[in-house]
């Protein structure tokens, strides 16, 4: 089978950070810093992805928020973070640091010390530890208790323990999990949790993780290590051990942590089901409604004049995205909203659905340029009309997915409009009845409308009441290199066709 682009093949970087010598700017006491993360792709606007926990009164802070970010080696990905000092009034700046993710996984063990700057001067340095991790279908699923833990909170109470688990990665221990705190118990049983063996070892069953039993004080200030252990998946399921001494950092035993129950589980992702002979249908939906403007004017999207014919070009760019998922490279093409005057296929009234072809029972051509000249050779056949109306290609797409339901076909359906949609309440209660049919729906969003009602339909359909799967994957159109535009319209087909399988 040719081989095709298959986004489970993402690497993503998960990135720990620490901060030493920060500048203390409270009187009192010390500052509670926090980092805010920010990040930028070559060519796009910066996004913030978040913030860590706050440290109170630390002013060498190792936050225990961790963030995965895609790994694109071919392209610049610009980190910047900021430091606050969170406090009664708000929130007040200690200084910024900023690296590309090359700068820090090309760093000798993944590692690198950035100097952080408040307005030109030096306030601490920004420690950034990067690991590569490769999306995983393998996990555990277990839980945890101790029995007779060192009491660490005197006669007046007990410890108040929870559970840090840590990757080894280049001679650095990774916080990657923590359970929930137990107050006042020596004898705890935490709650049941699952994590992928590629965040706990890599993959590696052979590979050891550490676990270590903290007490926790309060508000999480100044908390007590009560004892750790080091242990690997092998010596958990084929040697079948489970139970460890907890051992205080001056050594001794200081307990007993047990797993009461462990599963292994594994979960099929993309490769596996195409692998297991799972294929593609290609459809491609063209809006042609008049609020893409007359083609015979210069400004319309669908302008006669091709360097400014906006439809030409992103049809041209999706077909070659979308060829390497059919290995025959074949595509259904079909016009939304026009009159067709098609030379087999000619009618006087507004159509919602015809096929460019003009052909119902032929409506597929091969490959991608054969896309892209379809729709160049019958631009001055079809005749500009109406609303954008989506509701027969949705059930088009549905009747197609429905045919090949229990089959290895799945559908990959593409609608190419601008944002101005008449029966976009249909849009939506057809998505959420077909939301269980083998199809993904990618909405190429075309022009400079806001798409504000598609956003608030998406919006709708992930905050369902029931949850339900949500197929449908919007992308705001711009232009760009074919890997990026690759990366945003199939980013998440993965998880799509997995939905769908389970």
């Amino acid at each position: 089978m040719q081989q095709i682009y298959n986004p489970d093949e993402r690497m993503n970087v998960e990135l720990f950070l620490a901060a030493r010598e920060l500048p203390n700017l409270e009187f009192l006491s010390k500052s509670d810093p926090y980092l805010e993360l920010y990040y930028s792709l070559q060519g796009e606007p910066e996004i913030c992805l978040g913030k860590t926990e706050t440290a109170e009164c630390n002013l060498d802070p190792n936050w225990e928020k961790s963030f995965n970010i895609e790994y694109l080696p071919n392209f610049i990905q610009i980190l910047r973070f900021q430091i606050f000092d969170q406090n009664r009034m708000g929130k007040e700046f200690m200084g910024e640091a900023q690296v590309t993710i090359k700068d820090i996984t090309q760093s000798k063990n993944s590692l690198i010390s950035l100097p952080i700057k408040k307005f030109d001067k030096n306030a601490g340095q920004l420690i950034c530890k990067a690991v590569l991790m490769n999306q995983s279908n393998h996990f555990v699923q277990w839980q945890f208790s101790a029995s007779n833990i060192k009491n660490m909170d005197g006669i007046f109470g007990k410890s108040d323990p929870f559970l840090k688990f840590y990757l080894h990665s280049d001679n650095v221990w990774c916080q990657i999990h923590q359970t929930e705190y137990i107050k006042n118990t020596l004898n705890p049983t935490w709650k049941e949790f699952e994590i992928s063996l590629q965040r706990l070892c890599l993959n590696d069953e052979n590979k050891k993780f550490k676990i270590e039993c903290i007490d926790r004080h309060e508000k999480g200030k100044n908390n007590q290590l009560i004892g750790a252990f080091e242990t690997t998946i092998d010596e958990i399921f084929n040697k079948n051990k489970a139970e460890f001494s907890l051992i205080q950092p001056k050594g001794g035993q200081v307990g007993t942590i047990k797993i009461l129950n462990k599963k292994k589980i594994f979960r099929p992702n993309f490769d596996d089901f195409i692998k297991q002979g799972t294929t593609f249908n290609l459809i491609i939906g063209i809006d042609y409604s008049t609020n893409n403007g007359v083609p015979s004017f210069p400004d319309s999207l669908h302008s006669y004049i091709e360097s400014n014919n906006k439809y030409g070009k992103v049809i041209n760019d999706v077909a070659q995205v979308l060829e390497k998922y059919n290995q025959k490279k074949l595509f259904a093409i079909y016009g939304i909203g026009a009159e067709p005057h098609l030379a087999n296929y000619t009618l006087n009234t507004y159509q919602t659905l015809f096929p460019l072809t003009g052909d119902f029972q032929k409506p597929q051509v091969e490959g991608y340029q054969a896309v892209s000249n379809l729709y160049k050779n019958t631009l001055k056949q079809i005749v500009v009309k109406g609303d954008c109306k989506i509701e027969d290609y949705i059930k088009y797409i549905q009747t197609v997915a429905e045919h090949n339901s229990g089959k290895l076909i799945y559908t990959i359906s593409v609608i190419i409009a601008q944002g101005k949609i008449s029966d976009i309440k249909i849009f939506e209660d057809l998505l959420i009845k077909g939301c269980k049919l083998p199809y993904t729906l990618i909405f190429v969003g075309m022009g400079k409308n806001d798409f504000s009602e598609v956003k608030s339909m998406i919006n709708n359909l992930n905050n369902h009441d029931p949850p339900i799967r949500n197929n449908l994957t919007f992308y705001e159109y711009k232009e760009q290199a074919i890997q990026m535009l690759q990366k945003y319209l199939m980013n998440d087909l993965p998880q799509h066709l997995v939905s769908y399988k389970q």
